[in-house]
């Protein structure tokens, strides 16, 4: 049985190029749960490190990915399993790492999010949370239904 708002593990992964130039990778659910669903998961926490190394394409080097890796690596071992988050989406590029997620309870995910991060050091994080019960941070990733 499911935890969270998924039955399945069904990922996409894809290069986006902005009109400016900066790509960006992509890594997204590839869709969306349904509507009753969302409405519960109506919480979206939207988590966004800066990266102090990221070369000329905006990418983070090698000891910076690999700290963002290891940030990813704890919330999904840690904040999943107890249903207290879904991770939707991650995005880098343009200096950037977004992670998108989507929670019953904000305060539950913060919760876990101090547990699962406890014993790593301090990064470089900002966090914003608002409700979007349509889920429109993981539906503007989707390819378009014709």
């Amino acid at each position: 049985m499911a935890i969270g708002p998924f039955d399945d593990d069904l990922w996409s992964v894809g290069e986006v190029r902005a009109d400016d130039g900066v790509s960006m990778i992509v890594r997204f659910r590839s869709h969306l749960p349904a509507p009753a669903t969302r409405e519960t998961w109506r919480h979206l926490v939207q988590i966004g490190w800066s990266c102090e190394t990221a070369d000329e394409d905006g990418m983070p080097d090698d000891v910076e990915s690999g700290l963002q890796d290891a940030f990813e690596d704890a919330l999904h071992a840690h904040v999943e399993p107890q249903g207290h988050g879904a991770q939707v989406a991650s995005l880098t590029g343009g200096g950037v790492r977004e992670w998108r997620y989507y929670t019953r309870d904000p305060e539950a995910f913060f919760r876990s999010l101090n547990e699962a991060l406890s014993s790593h050091p301090e990064y470089p994080l900002e966090f914003t949370v608002f409700e979007d019960p349509e889920w429109e941070g993981l539906a503007e990733l989707l390819p378009p239904v014709n």
